[in-house]
């Protein structure tokens, strides 16, 4: 597909999502995702390919030629990178509810949400246990994420979405539903459509995980993925198929990104001051370093790829630095416990 001519809207778009932060804004004549400069400068190199936001090109250059925007980079992604299945890994905003708070605290959340699916759960019997269960609540919502990679449209289904639904008849299930919607920056989002009466559409009713296809609504990719309770929808009707009195709103396993492909970000640090955990994100293999407030070294470990926590609980109160080194960046961090 040829790229249409740099307009002042296509500009202002760009300039736009890169004064919030992000990689990629809506093309408004294609509705496809482009890359902002932003996201060129955190690969570190020109790809080669004509993007229309390079800064490693001349203008001239890019106006003469194919303009490869993020839509037709993914197909080419899909080839030649590895494509993996991977659980999200990141919560943008939490809205508990009412009814349910099993797994809200800080002592378990937001790793509960991001490992499983549960190794207990089975079709018949469900997981209560707050390691592995964040209960939503009535009318709850949540905003889960990949930071390490994007999901993109492959074939078939694309998400799996694991909550705790279970039978417990031999023509009943136990749903607690969520409305699924997806979002490339996390501002404009697409909704999942479903029937209020069968549930199809819906997360939380299939035991073992209900299973989202991106072509359905005609996505390429996503990065945000939004969860909300409609479990009203069943308690307020006593002729609802699934109607159960006992039923407390969304309780969340997993997000499992079928088709997921790397996606370029920075090293970061994160303080979660709620609990004693530093979220590491590495695009790259490193090293961890732990440091007393004298600089002596108290730690220090290999970090893989992708999205890990360092637990500090067992370190005695004080303050300490902590180093993040992958041979191209340096972060540090300064903690107080």
């Amino acid at each position: 597909m040829k790229n249409k001519p740099m307009n002042d809207e296509i500009q202002r778009l760009h300039d736009e999502a890169v004064a919030l932060g992000r990689e990629t804004y809506v093309d408004p004549a294609s509705g496809c995702v482009v890359l902002t400069k932003l996201a060129h400068e955190l690969r570190g190199t020109c790809c080669g390919s004509g993007c229309r936001h390079c800064p490693y090109r001349a203008l001239g250059d890019i106006n003469s030629s194919i303009v490869i925007i993020v839509a037709m980079l993914f197909s080419a992604m899909v080839v030649s990178a590895q494509v993996t299945q991977l659980a999200a890994d990141t919560v943008k905003t939490f809205v508990p509810g009412t009814g349910q708070t099993n797994g809200q605290g800080p002592v378990f959340f937001p790793l509960n949400v991001f490992s499983g699916p549960s190794r207990v759960a089975t079709t018949t019997v469900p997981d209560t246990d707050p390691r592995e269960i964040c209960s939503i609540g009535l009318g709850g919502s949540i905003v889960l994420g990949y930071r390490a990679g994007l999901v993109v449209n492959g074939p078939g289904a694309d998400l799996l979405v694991v909550e705790n639904a279970f039978s417990y008849s031999t023509s009943r299930v136990y749903a607690e539903p969520a409305r699924v919607e997806v979002s490339a920056d996390g501002v404009t989002w697409i909704a999942f459509p479903f029937d209020s009466l069968t549930l199809v559409g819906c997360a939380g009713v299939t035991p073992g995980g209900d299973s989202f296809d991106l072509a359905l609504i005609g996505v390429d990719s996503i990065r945000w993925i939004r969860l909300t309770d409609i479990t009203s929808i069943i308690i307020t009707n006593t002729k609802h198929p699934f109607y159960d009195p006992t039923l407390t709103g969304f309780d969340l396993d997993v997000v499992m990104g079928l088709h997921v492909v790397d996606a370029a970000f920075s090293p970061t640090l994160t303080d979660d001051v709620l609990s004693a955990l530093v979220r590491v994100d590495a695009p790259r293999p490193s090293k961890l370093s732990v440091f007393d407030i004298r600089g002596l070294l108290i730690s220090q470990v290999s970090n893989s790829i992708g999205v890990t926590y360092l637990d500090l609980a067992t370190l005695p109160g004080g303050a300490y630095i902590i180093t993040l080194e992958d041979g191209e960046h340096l972060k540090t961090l300064k903690v107080l416990r």
